[in-house]
């Protein structure tokens, strides 16, 4: 049997050479907020003295708070104001008796009731001022501050970090093309794998340190009084992918 001459000068195309690229991006930006986590908390065997302790702490926090509110409604009135906004939880309570031995009297049962505040400040050195205050209260606790950004600064630079992250893998493809004698290296597939946004939260279980230092407000013998200073981080946003190219092998024509 005799070959068809059209097929047999058909010449097979070869596989194409894959390469898998990362792509990285990152965008370094002022902080914009700064979110402090205060805890109003106190312990003790009379239920109802631990509750008031509580309550009564955190309506001075929120009094505290509301000289940092807009003074009215107006857009002007919101933007002024150093404060962005805060809310905090409903009274918790939980209860326990404290363990001993077998041979010693029981404890009696041990009270612990506590409220949340979660604070987002726009002014840094009223955050510090605030954060001042605090310290003159009893049974609160500051945990952390942490730094952010506003949602819209956020999405601004989305479309930023894609485009610089794509760039990347598309140089790294380039690069390899040109060091191992490939040609035309063409995207096939692209997976995103994530936008952080810079929140430096603490991971479970730790607490990220709240970056201030103690300042007095007047010279020394003067009646002096104690400020706190919160430097804030950086905040980096950074976008991460991967993307599949296929290029043509060396020696192709």
């Amino acid at each position: 049997m005799s070959s068809n001459p059209s097929t047999a000068s058909q010449s097979i195309s070869p596989l194409p050479f894959t390469i898998h690229a990362s792509g990285h991006a990152e965008i370094p930006h002022a902080s914009e907020r700064g979110v402090m986590n205060v805890i109003v908390s106190s312990s003790g065997t009379n239920q109802a003295a631990v509750s008031d302790e509580v309550l009564t702490t955190s309506r001075h926090v929120e009094d505290l708070l509301r000289a940092y509110e807009p003074s009215d409604n107006t857009p002007e009135a919101e933007l002024a104001a150093p404060l962005a906004h805060w809310n905090r939880t409903s009274l918790g309570s939980t209860s326990h008796v404290p363990y001993v031995d077998n041979d010693k009297p029981p404890k009696p049962r041990m009270y612990t009731c506590k409220v949340t505040f979660d604070i987002s400040f726009k002014d840094f050195k009223a955050l510090g001022a605030f954060g001042a205050k605090l310290t003159a209260l009893p049974h609160v606790e500051m945990n952390n501050i942490n730094w952010i950004l506003t949602p819209a600064t956020e999405r601004s630079f989305k479309s930023q970090l894609r485009r610089e992250a794509a760039l990347d893998a598309l140089q790294k493809a380039q690069d390899y093309c040109e060091a191992l004698g490939c040609t035309n290296p063409r995207p096939v597939n692209l997976t995103e794998e994530g936008l952080d946004d810079g929140r430096n939260e603490p991971p479970p279980g730790m607490h990220a340190q709240p970056h201030m230092r103690l300042r007095s407000a007047a010279p020394s013998g003067q009646g002096e009084k104690t400020e706190l200073e919160f430097r804030p981080q950086e905040v980096k946003m950074t976008m991460n992918l991967t993307v599949k190219f296929h290029a043509d092998p060396p020696g192709t024509i």
